[in-house]
């Protein structure tokens, strides 16, 4: 999945991503974070939360995990 095509996501599915803080008031600004295991939910409303400021980060990339992570 390419930048472009991150406005969807398949639901109940782990993706890698990357996202990024442009809040230029956070001390992340502009740092770029891998997420390994996102966790899609229903598809809809994903996001990846600053845990500094709060605000929601730019999803900049997101790789669909083949095979899927199983966890007990």
């Amino acid at each position: 999945m390419s930048a472009s095509d991150i406005t969807t996501f398949e639901p109940a599915k782990y993706y890698a991503v990357t996202a990024r803080d442009n809040n230029p008031e956070c001390r992340n600004f502009e740092h770029v974070f891998d997420v390994p295991y996102f966790y899609s939910n229903a598809g809809t409303n994903c996001s990846v939360q600053c845990g500094v400021c709060g605000q929601r980060m730019e999803i900049l990339t997101a790789v669909l995990l083949d095979p899927q992570p199983e966890f007990p």
